[in-house]
């Protein structure tokens, strides 16, 4: 075990598991039929390493009623054929303020980068009580990114990873686990037992949700946690074991009362124990270690993709919370 800043940092175990193949019952929740993808970017910003488009497109998949486009960020490498990609999946509340941090590192340090905007189904209550529909509806719109990035000869197709934290990290998950073309995953902030987190966190819009989803069910909250379970088929405890826990790297908070720590260790665990960095934080507060996460993060991606030492020279490898370099700005 590695300490930074008491930040404690466990290794993938070895030997480790090797992740169950998935079968086709459950495999099935996540298919789709779609038409070709046919993206509009539009040129925001551009410095000498990177470029910013907005991108829009929408789902065209065979069946469904969901109609909303798929918008995004693209951050593109400027001088550099077939960079690697990393899809950047925000919080609750969809606010790219959050995640920009993480995509602008990326692109600075030789990434193309995607923040893929959230959009409930209809709305957070509605998510709640259709949890699988809301499940399997984010999970194919997110591989339709990846159906995008697919069409985009900059970007190296071998090397597409995903980070995410809270909302955006269980969504991550349910990516990696849907989509073999994740070869890495960060995820920060998620745990097993999703009807037990949603009936339990202490984040307000989760709290606001759930009491509407007990009045409309006319029920309390153990009731509620019933409900959920008999109405969530793909909880991330079910997924982990179809998960390379050698593709993973996750991110716990011992203080966390949103996504519950315990649960935290549960998919860790189920997961066959991969790389782990725990904070001594709550869940909010894990922002203080904004600057070291981002490097850790990449450090993983670059490991994982075998990027050479010393590409990069801007990375600020062993950064400490609250003491970024002179001039990194998010």
């Amino acid at each position: 075990m590695q300490l930074s800043s008491c930040a404690s940092v466990e290794p993938l175990e070895r030997p480790y598991p090797v992740a169950l193949p998935m079968p086709a019952g459950v495999a099935e929740r996540f298919d789709y039929e779609a038409g070709k993808v046919n993206a509009e970017l539009v040129l925001e910003k551009e410095n000498s390493t990177y470029r910013v488009f907005s991108g829009e497109f929408p789902p065209d998949i065979a069946g469904s009623d969901d109609n909303s486009p798929i918008t995004f960020e693209y951050y593109e490498q400027v001088g550099q054929e077939h960079a690697p990609v990393i899809l950047v999946l925000p919080i609750l509340n969809g606010q790219k303020i959050v995640v920009r941090p993480f995509a602008t590192y990326f692109a600075n340090n030789g990434y193309n980068a995607v923040i893929v905007d959230t959009v409930q189904r209809k709305t957070l209550l509605d998510d709640m009580l259709e949890p699988e529909a809301a499940i399997r509806r984010t999970a194919i719109r997110h591989r339709r990114v990846l159906d995008w990035i697919e069409t985009v000869p900059e970007i190296d197709q071998d090397k597409v990873a995903v980070f995410g934290a809270s909302l955006g990290g269980f969504n991550a998950l349910f990516l990696t686990a849907a989509d073999k073309r994740v070869g890495a995953a960060a995820l920060a902030l998620v745990a097993g037992d999703l009807p037990f987190v949603l009936a339990n966190s202490s984040e307000g819009r989760i709290i606001d949700a759930a009491n509407g989803a007990m009045e409309t069910l006319q029920t309390d909250r153990e009731g509620l946690r019933q409900y959920l379970e008999e109405n969530i088929r793909s909880d991330p405890m079910t997924l982990a074991r179809y998960m390379d826990p050698g593709h993973v790297l996750m991110v716990l908070a011992k203080f966390d009362d949103a996504v519950h720590y315990e649960k935290q260790l549960e998919l860790l665990d189920a997961m066959g124990n991969p790389e782990s960095i725990t904070l001594p934080t709550g869940h909010v507060t894990t922002s203080a270690y904004l600057f070291y996460l981002r490097s850790r993060v990449l450090e993983f991606f670059d490991r994982r993709f075998g990027v050479a030492e010393g590409r990069r020279a801007s990375i600020d490898p062993g950064t400490e919370p609250g003491n970024g370099r002179p001039g990194d700005r998010p």
